[in-house]
């Protein structure tokens, strides 16, 4: 099966619109006294990433028949660029940039595994315009 893609003709998220939080992959146990004990729970924990983009009428359109048909309403994983480092410049730990053969600078090519989280798709007006919000579980 293959997995459907995000939409590439949506644009990046907004600057503040992307946030990542781990997942919690830890058992914390409180006692009567002290800190609480804490170890290791499950070996793999969904991340969740909270995203924001601006987009038209047309591009509103593209994203809920992505939405509606792709990935069934949010019930099917997809893939989404990480806009945290997809197309980043790989250095060295000096700093200077990385190049193939012809002198080209290498760039980072990163792929999250996806599903819609809790907060489903939600849409507010700006000026002839929309922003699009919504929460998504990145597959461990």
């Amino acid at each position: 099966m293959t997995l459907p893609s995000f939409p590439t003709e949506l644009l990046k998220p907004v600057a503040d619109g992307w946030r990542q939080q781990r997942g919690e992959s830890r058992r914390r146990a409180g006692g009567d006294q002290g800190p609480p004990r804490t170890r290791r729970g499950i070996s793999k924990a969904a991340d969740a990433v909270q995203m924001s983009f601006i987009c038209d009428h047309d591009q509103r359109a593209r994203f809920e028949r992505f939405y509606d048909e792709d990935t069934g309403e949010g019930a099917l994983p997809f893939l989404i660029p990480d806009f945290a480092t997809d197309g980043d410049w790989l250095m060295t730990a000096d700093g200077a940039l990385l190049t193939d053969d012809e002198d080209n600078p290498l760039t980072i090519a990163s792929t999250l595994v996806c599903m819609f989280g809790e907060q489903l798709p939600g849409y507010a007006p700006i000026g002839a315009h929309w922003q699009v919000s919504f929460i998504l579980t990145v597959l461990p």
